[in-house]
């Protein structure tokens, strides 16, 4: 008798929404690649390998600028800027992250891609927004009347 291992890879989901003066003006469903450094990370847990990494764990969300699709060997963002996650819950095998970007935060950034990052700076999940009809490279442009909520959930 062969057993099968029902475990699949790790995947990611990105909800976003975006204020204009407190009001909602857009919302976006996005899916992430969790890169090599994560599953490093999720590799030394395993194995009890945890040292320096101890206190180590998804605390960010960052935001960056670049618009080169993502790759597994990301390790930052272009121009990144770190905000920490406003709460982390788990539900059996999933991890939902959730963020708040104020007013006050990332002005002037054009927001085109996302990571999660652990405390150390270890980036752990990766998305560059693209339009799926086009294959365009999503931007928002983050002024000081602009709040971006959300979460992203990772599935273990």
């Amino acid at each position: 008798m062969r057993f099968e291992d029902s475990t699949k890879n790790v995947t990611g989901e990105i909800h976003l929404e975006v204020y204009q003066k407190n009001k909602l003006v857009k919302q976006i469903d996005d899916h992430n690649l969790v890169v090599d450094a994560g599953r490093m990370r999720l590799a030394e847990l395993a194995a009890g390998k945890v040292g320096d990494y101890s206190e180590s764990y998804i605390s960010h969300i960052g935001l960056g600028s670049g618009s080169e699709m993502e790759k597994v060997g990301d390790t930052e963002l272009e121009n990144q800027q770190l905000f920490p996650l406003t709460s982390v819950e788990l539900n059996g095998r999933d991890v939902k992250c959730n963020f708040l970007i104020g007013e006050n935060e990332a002005n002037g950034l054009s927001i085109r891609e996302l990571g999660l990052f652990c405390s150390d700076g270890t980036m752990f999940s990766h998305r560059v927004r693209r339009n799926e009809e086009t294959g365009e490279v999503g931007v928002i442009e983050k002024f000081s009347d602009i709040e971006l909520k959300g979460f992203w959930i990772l599935h273990f």
